[in-house]
């Protein structure tokens, strides 16, 4: 097992441990259920049950604040149509081209992934939600706000 230290991407020229260790420097959300649903259907998770936080991403935001950081796709996957990734995957809410990506995609298509660097504690204010869930089914509701 190794790595090529090819860049990841064009954007800004990264390579590879520099990219794992800024995507390891980052807590994940899915913006919207139906990526969460496109998660749990993987081959890869679909037989096995997933604790899910939900979050209120306004409280999240008002929050942790600069620190939070979307993106326009999924910046772990590429298995499918991979596309260039760097430090410029990554935008501030302010800076993100949301009418852009909305044009483009749709509101459920703008914002692949939301990101808040070096993590979400306390998480309680923004937590909506606590679930086990198998693909579509929740087996046990953990917590409610």
């Amino acid at each position: 097992m190794g790595h090529s230290c090819q860049p990841v991407g064009y954007e800004n020229s990264i390579m590879p441990p520099s990219w794992y260790r800024l995507l390891n420097s980052f807590v994940f959300f899915w913006p919207t259920e139906a990526r969460l649903r496109t998660l749990l259907s993987a081959r890869a998770y679909r037989n096995r049950a997933h604790t899910i936080l939900v979050v209120d991403t306004a409280r999240l935001i008002a929050g942790h604040g600069e620190r939070v950081r979307v993106s326009p796709i999924n910046s772990g996957s590429t298995l499918f149509e991979a596309r260039p990734r760097g430090r410029a995957t990554f935008s501030t809410v302010s800076d993100y081209p949301y009418d852009e990506m909305r044009r483009r995609r749709g509101p459920a298509g703008a914002i692949a992934e939301v990101a808040v660097r070096d993590g979400v504690s306390p998480i309680e204010p923004p937590l909506v939600s606590v679930t086990r869930r198998k693909g579509e089914v929740i087996l046990e509701e953990l917590w409610s706000a």
